[in-house]
């Protein structure tokens, strides 16, 4: 069995921008510089549902540092999380999430192939050369 940790950021304008997220799974070997927080939890559930958590809230208000945006581990342990208790009940809140982020991706992956589609179909009413095979 793989050992599973949960890496956040410490520092950086992402912590504000959130182009990418902050909280993400690492298993197997791994080499963790001293600029993220290293989790690690006894039930997957519970660390699926911080690390979602942690990516879908605002965490501003915990991040200091006037140059370089941080969050030091004295911040990091103040933010609030809502976990439920029972674990079953985390199971199926995590079960539930996967689903929908599942559905957001296939959708993600619908858009980008009607998108393909849209502009090889423009391309050809406008007499524009014809797209390369596997565009339509």
């Amino acid at each position: 069995m793989k050992l599973t940790l949960t890496l956040i950021s410490e520092d950086g304008a992402n912590l504000l921008a959130r182009s990418t997220p902050i909280a993400f799974s690492v298993s197997g070997k791994c080499w963790v510089n001293n600029h993220a927080h290293v989790l690690k939890f006894a039930e997957s559930a519970t660390q699926k549902f911080v690390e979602v958590y942690l990516n879908s809230i605002s965490i501003e208000e915990f991040v200091t540092g006037a140059a370089q945006p941080k969050v030091n581990q004295e911040a990091l342990n103040r933010i609030p999380i809502p976990i439920p208790d029972d674990v079953t009940t985390q199971r199926a809140i995590v079960a539930e999430i996967e689903a929908e982020q599942a559905l957001v991706a296939a959708n993600r992956e619908l858009i980008a192939r009607f998108e393909k589609k849209i502009q090889a179909t423009l391309a050809r009413v406008w007499g524009e050369d014809d797209p390369a095979i596997g565009e339509t």
